[in-house]
């Protein structure tokens, strides 16, 4: 049986086209951070938490848990929520020392749809408990830190 070529480039064709391709979320994570690294740390340290679980350490960036945040005391970490869906996927990023929020919104294919940077108020969860301790225990002497005791099972 002999086939044409043509019916061969066309078939090759529709397979390459019809290939789901799937995005990597470390790509759409450092299309982000290159997007922002003006507004972010040379070595960032991003808070471990569900939503990033499958993000493995670079170069570039790390992951800490509560425990090595509070080990290393450095204020300047960010939290960092990635969501997927089918037709976009959105990775933002949340700095508790400035209170910015950086958002970059990607469509299926990783194509940047839209991004936004806005000032944020933070509210209470456990990565804003984390900070404060590191705070707590940084500058002792800058507030009465009793006023504002920290929920004894928020840093788990």
């Amino acid at each position: 049986m002999k086939y044409s070529p043509y019916i061969i480039i066309t078939l090759l064709l529709l397979l390459i086209n019809c290939t789901k391709k799937k995005v990597n979320t470390e790509y759409l994570l450092n299309s982000t951070i290159e997007i922002y690294k003006k507004d972010l740390p040379k070595k960032i340290i991003f808070y471990r938490e569900k939503n990033n679980i499958g993000i493995k350490d670079t170069k570039n960036y790390i992951f800490l848990d509560a425990k090595g945040l509070l080990e290393r005391n450095d204020e300047n970490f960010l939290s960092l929520y990635v969501k997927e869906d089918e037709q976009t996927k959105v990775v933002g990023i949340l700095s508790f020392k400035t209170g910015k929020g950086l958002t970059c919104i990607f469509d299926k294919n990783g194509k940047l749809v839209s991004k936004e940077m806005i000032q944020t108020k933070l509210v209470e969860s456990k990565p804003y408990y984390i900070y404060y301790e590191i705070l707590k225990r940084k500058y002792p002497n800058y507030m009465n830190w009793k006023l504002f005791p920290i929920p004894k099972d928020s840093l788990k």
